[in-house]
């Protein structure tokens, strides 16, 4: 059974034909040492925080799709708006001309005539004058 080294030192193999010392030595034993409370505390932090980075990461990717849909909402929002106002000027242009033809409509310009002037028709045909290139003028000396 393999033991951790929590030591840090290097485990050294053992050669009995190599050794500096001879003697009847009693094997060395690895002893089974207990865990060291920090690395007790290590793995209960480990275990603590490895759920709560996955919850951020759930929650952060929840608020950038909430961002996303709300900057679509926005977007349609704009849209909706500027149809609106395009909408509304058109409105405005058809509640112009509808009052203009109600006023047009109450001055009533087609009245009835109370009297009819008869004019004769011009029986002589209108005169055309030809172009002239020439005119009559007298020149003026000095000019």
């Amino acid at each position: 059974m393999a033991y951790p080294n929590y030591s840090g030192r290097e485990n050294k193999t053992i050669y009995p034909d190599k050794a500096v010392v001879s003697g009847n030595f009693p094997a060395h034993q690895p002893v089974a040492y207990e865990k060291p409370a920090i690395m007790k505390v290590n793995s209960l932090l480990v275990v603590c925080l490895l759920p709560v980075i996955i919850l951020s990461m759930i929650s952060y990717f929840g608020v950038v799709a909430k961002e996303n849909k709300v900057k679509e909402l926005h977007s349609a929002t704009n849209k909706i708006n500027f149809e609106n106002i395009e909408l509304q000027n058109k409105v405005d242009s058809l509640k112009s001309f509808y009052a203009l033809d109600n006023k047009v409509q109450k001055m009533d310009f087609l009245k009835k005539p109370d009297q009819v002037i008869e004019v004769q028709s011009n029986i002589n045909p209108p005169v055309i004058l030809e172009k002239k290139e020439k005119f009559n003028v007298t020149p003026v000396p000095g000019f």
